[in-house]
């Protein structure tokens, strides 16, 4: 007897696209200082100065934030 179109089952297409690597897990606080001190910065000098610019990271965050 054959099968009628209706009873098969559907397939799931994205299972195709999709690998099997883990999903990142959500860091939460983990490693936020640097944010949070550049945005500290930007903070007082958007409080202080007329007109302040963008806050960009500077080389000497990125050294005190290593670990190495």
């Amino acid at each position: 007897m054959t099968k009628s179109r209706e009873t098969e089952r559907p397939k799931r297409e994205t299972d195709q696209y999709l690998d099997d690597a883990a999903t990142p897990g959500q860091q939460g606080r983990a490693g936020g200082d640097l944010e949070r001190k550049v945005g500290t910065r930007d903070m007082l000098k958007r409080a202080t100065q007329d007109r302040p610019g963008a806050t960009r990271v500077r080389k000497a965050d990125e050294k005190e934030n290593d670990d190495g």
